[in-house]
């Protein structure tokens, strides 16, 4: 009797952080997945599906065809528990779901194909549980840049040559380069590495389980980066999170391609104003700089105020994003007469669609903090930035920004010391430097490059296209079985 070699259909239970800035990349990798005709199954806590619920209206996140469903766990925490706010007791929490989530998906609805593989933010270590009671690869999404994933991946190396806990005085050096970890990245300083290893957190909750994390990562049996080769050191980039031979490839930005086919797949845990691009439309082009520091990032009373002083004496027009706990828990009291004195070349909302402001023509500069979604989403979007990052990552995709790639600028010192204080003067002087200076002009320049780079790569033939498509079929190969 012949033998015939059958391949069943792919089915990704796909994990993300449960915060926004997780969601929506990972969202945008399964849409992209469920084209190439693969089955997801979405899991998100109950706390986020509910936020984004709320947030959407009538455009509720919901299944999406024969091929796409949601399902929701509890997270184990009250209510009215801070979740990211009280970032430590929201990462205990999810570091021991894994029996729940083997009961989950187990219970789940029979008549879907059985789960082939399990794509978990690399964030959620109770993912490797899941995946060895399944019997099924788990595949690590790294929803930042490949250096910050090299370095967090490797933080036992990092530890043996002793450069974490980061003392206070190397934060302080501009000279000293970190060049012991693999993979082809650029050579690091004290204050890329991130935040929570700090010596000043050495007794922190944080450092200790986001050592664990980096720990569980090594187990990977395939790895993802929302990245794209021509950004970050070719396929020799991703190599440096090969460990034990396992695939590792840069398929990024997945927001891109769903973006330029007019595919909504960002998800909000606010409600986006929908009168910001009406407004957009009435400015010149490239004139109006884009003031979002996501959706954690928290700044205090002082220190906004200054920001609001320097937005007022840059000259420019301004579109500013105050979500209503920015100011360290709470909404920011915003200047005397502030609105009257900028009400004709000011927008002040609480959350955008962000991908079509920075889309916008009118666009020419962000003021950002930094994290990797706004960073790629500035890049694919050829828009410049001042960097004012808050924590974890941001320093690093700060330094990136403005000496790697050069396409952006910082405020000096920041990265050393995060409560330093920008005068208002300092940011009326970067906002200037950035949209009206030869220098403006030629990160510009570069900016645009990135752009096209990027564009180029999710298109058909691109090298994340081919990446993804060569993902799905590792995927197939591992799924292959015999049929008598």
């Amino acid at each position: 009797m012949s033998e015939e070699i059958t391949v069943a259909p792919l089915h990704a239970v796909v994990v993300p952080f449960p915060a926004q800035g997780h969601v929506n990349p990972l969202n945008n990798f399964a849409e992209l997945l469920a084209m190439r005709g693969v089955f997801i199954t979405f899991v998100t806590t109950e706390w986020i599906h509910q936020r984004l619920l709320l947030a959407a209206g009538d455009h509720k996140p919901k299944d999406r065809g024969s091929n796409f469903r949601f399902l929701s766990i509890p997270d184990g925490l009250p209510p009215e528990h801070g979740r990211t706010a009280q970032l430590d007791e929201y990462l205990f929490a999810l570091q021991s779901l894994g029996p729940a989530l083997t009961s989950l998906l187990t219970a789940a609805d029979k008549s879907v194909p059985p789960i082939t593989c399990i794509v978990a933010d690399s964030f959620l270590s109770c993912t490797a549980e899941l995946a060895k009671n399944l019997g099924v690869p788990r595949v690590v999404f790294w929803t930042s840049c490949t250096t910050l994933a090299i370095m967090q991946a490797n933080t036992d190396l990092l530890i043996s040559e002793g450069h974490i806990p980061v003392e206070e005085e190397d934060l302080k050096s501009k000279d000293k380069l970190i060049t012991c970890l693999p993979g082809k990245i650029p050579p690091i300083r004290p204050t890329d590495i991130m935040s929570f290893y700090r010596e000043k957190h050495l007794s922190d909750n944080l450092y200790n389980i986001f050592l664990h994390e980096s720990r569980i990562n090594k187990m990977a049996d395939y790895v993802l980066v929302n990245t794209f080769e021509e950004l970050e050191g070719g396929k020799e980039a991703q190599m440096g999170l090969s460990f034990n031979g396992c695939p590792a490839l840069a398929i990024g930005p997945v927001s891109l391609p769903n973006f330029l086919e007019g595919r909504n797949s960002m998800y909000s845990m606010w409600e986006a104003d929908k009168t910001c691009l009406q407004w957009l439309d009435t400015q010149p082009q490239a004139s109006v700089l884009y003031v979002s520091f996501g959706s954690i990032a928290v700044k205090s009373e002082k220190q906004l105020h200054e920001l609001a002083l320097g937005l007022e004496a840059c000259g420019y027009p301004f579109l500013w994003v105050l979500r209503s706990d920015i100011a360290e828990g709470k909404p920011m009291e915003l200047p005397e007469g502030f609105k009257d004195r900028t009400k004709d070349r000011a927008l002040i909302v609480s959350w955008t669609e962000q991908l079509k402001v920075l889309s916008h023509p009118s666009l020419g500069g962000f003021l950002t903090h930094n994290g990797w979604n706004s960073t790629l989403e500035a890049i694919s979007m050829g828009v410049l930035m001042i960097g004012w990052p808050y924590f974890h990552d941001q320093f690093l995709d700060c330094r990136l920004a403005k000496d790697i790639w050069k396409i952006g600028l910082d405020f000096e010192g920041v990265d050393a010391d995060e409560f330093k204080l920008v005068t208002k003067e300092v940011v009326e002087s970067k906002i200037i430097s950035l949209m009206g200076s030869s220098i403006g002009k030629k990160l510009r320049e570069n900016a645009m490059r990135l752009k096209e780079a990027a564009k180029k790569a999710v298109m058909e033939g691109g090298t994340s296209y081919t990446n993804l498509n060569t993902f799905v079929k590792d995927m197939k190969n591992m799924n292959l079985y015999e049929d008598n």
